[in-house]
């Protein structure tokens, strides 16, 4: 089975009458830079095939192995759905989410394989922006949220995913670092050296120079382990206030009782989950 991530992001956009690959980035809410990876990735694994079209175009198109996915993860949707059924979770959830301006990845998603910010925003803090739109790469567009009722028939990950991203946009909007790189490895790391053995998978530093934290100078690397330099200090200095200064900003936006319910409501579900990653993002490498 492939996993969530590859369902959501890129299987669930695909019919019986094919997607024209050009299309997948606004179906499945992706950067271009990351449905290009996508689409590599879920065709080495077999999910999905590419065939030539008019042009230069390429249609994608379900294997066999593709379409028994689609009619399984569904109904295992469905399953994990049904006891939130009216729980005040998803009601919050439908109540934030109905009301963001743009339609998100049904999954976290990076902006690219090797950016693990939302849309490219922390590095492009001083482009010209457009009025009405976060800061933001080039290849990410949004998608304007439908009229009516945008949110009863999505499954619960398509909420919280939708939420998560919706939050990292808004964290990273005016500021000069990723959130997810933030949560899953800057705040692991101090002023004295973390063996790279002792950090959390995936954290991607080789010592070697190149990772994305050693070209940004947010770490460097010893033998005995990585060092925040004087800009990772400052970014995590500055971590606390922009969680909260983007938590204030929602409660403007959103309503202070929609998001005292959301936060309420995610406290007992996220008590249980101590052992899982604090920000999870799809990057189309796994």
């Amino acid at each position: 089975m492939p996993s969530l991530a590859v369902w959501a992001n890129v299987l669930r956009c695909l019919t019986g009458t094919g997607l024209d690959e050009r299309d997948l980035p606004e179906a499945a809410r992706l950067s271009r830079r990351l449905a290009a990876a996508a689409v590599t990735q879920v065709r080495n694994a077999g999910w999905m095939t590419t065939q030539p079209a008019e042009g230069k175009r390429r249609m994608l198109w379900l294997t066999e192995s593709g379409r028994n996915a689609a009619g399984v993860w569904p109904v295992r949707l469905a399953q994990v759905d049904e006891p939130w059924v009216g729980t005040p979770l998803r009601k919050a959830l439908e109540k934030i989410v109905g009301q963001l301006p743009f339609e998100l990845s049904h999954f976290p998603a990076s902006y690219g394989p090797a950016d693990p910010s939302a849309i490219g925003g922390p590095y492009m803090q001083n482009a010209k922006r457009t009025e009405g739109l976060p800061a933001h790469g080039t290849d990410w567009r949004p998608v304007p949220r439908g009229s009516g009722d945008t949110t009863s028939s999505l499954p619960m990950i398509a909420l919280l995913s939708q939420a998560l991203t919706a939050f990292t946009i808004d964290y990273e909007d005016h500021f000069p670092w990723p959130l997810a790189s933030t949560m899953n490895v800057l705040v692991h790391l101090a002023s004295t050296p973390t063996p790279l053995n002792n950090l959390p998978p995936a954290h991607g530093i080789t010592g070697k120079g190149k990772s994305l934290l050693e070209r940004h100078i947010m770490v460097s690397v010893t033998e005995e382990g990585a060092v925040l330099t004087d800009r990772g200090k400052l970014v995590l200095q500055h971590h606390p206030a922009r969680l909260e200064s983007t938590d204030m900003a929602w409660r403007g936006r959103y309503g202070e009782e929609a998001v005292d319910a959301l936060h309420d409501a995610l406290r007992e579900p996220a008590a249980a989950t101590v052992d899982s990653p604090p920000h999870v993002t799809w990057s189309a490498t796994s």
